[in-house]
């Protein structure tokens, strides 16, 4: 029963974490696809990272 309890938790737990990694990267991945169409609109690279925030050296990286 012990163990069963423990595997059932853990699995449980393994969940809760993969949807919080899972939100945290699609968090991340709009912020990149804002400061995309944002430089696509030749908005300044300081206000797109006011506005993501993203840092300005993650946002020069995206106009390659």
């Amino acid at each position: 029963r012990g163990m069963r309890r423990g595997r059932k938790h853990g699995i449980k737990e393994g969940r809760k974490e993969g949807k919080e990694e899972g939100l945290k990267e699609g968090i991340n991945q709009t912020k990149i696809e804002t400061a995309k169409n944002l430089l696509a609109e030749n908005i300044d690279i300081n206000i797109i990272s006011k506005a993501t925030g993203l840092l300005v050296e993650e946002i020069e990286k995206l106009k390659f």
